[in-house]
């Protein structure tokens, strides 16, 4: 089938990939993510997401990036204040290689491009997630501040950082 997307592996560097609508069969698949320790407290498998279940924000405040009929990751966005707070899972497979930094930039294009939006965006990510934070800062996210919040389905409270992007 001409638009059905692809789950298999495959290598990609991100450049032609675009945002789409989350489907039936991509949340399915988001669903069945598993990453490699120590990252494995952001696994989709086994974990209810109500979130990502809620149809009513597919293509609106939730999508998914595709590569030639590839499911390469998923991203949300929310505006809050008039800021757009990010957040995204690179799936698996890609995940180790290198390639986070061109994955956050292609989110960021495309999420500023679907959203007519030029302003600040934030995130919030785990202090301890080194390998996240270095490829946001590789796109030119910069450190806020620290917060203390959650991990979800750890009931455990840690350090987030806040980063930036500033606006175009």
């Amino acid at each position: 089938m001409k638009n059905q997307i692809n789950f298999k592996q495959v290598h990609s560097n991100f450049a032609n990939g675009r945002l789409v609508p989350l489907t039936t069969n991509t949340v399915k698949e988001i669903n069945q993510w598993e990453y490699d320790a120590p990252y494995d407290e952001y696994n989709f498998k086994n974990r209810p997401n109500d979130y990502l279940l809620d149809k009513s924000t597919w293509g609106t405040e939730q999508f998914c990036l595709v590569e030639n009929n590839v499911l390469l990751g998923q991203a949300s966005c929310q505006f809050d204040g008039g800021v757009l707070w990010v957040g995204w899972s690179m799936a698996p497979q890609f995940c180790g290689k290198g390639k986070g930094a061109a994955f956050v930039e292609r989110c960021v294009k495309e999420l500023r491009r679907i959203k007519s939006y030029t302003g600040r965006i934030l995130l919030r990510v785990s202090a301890r997630n080194q390998r996240a934070i270095k490829a946001y800062q590789k796109v030119g996210f910069r450190y806020v501040e620290t917060i203390q919040d959650e991990i979800a389905y750890s009931d455990r409270i840690e350090n987030f950082w806040i980063m930036e992007l500033p606006s175009l």
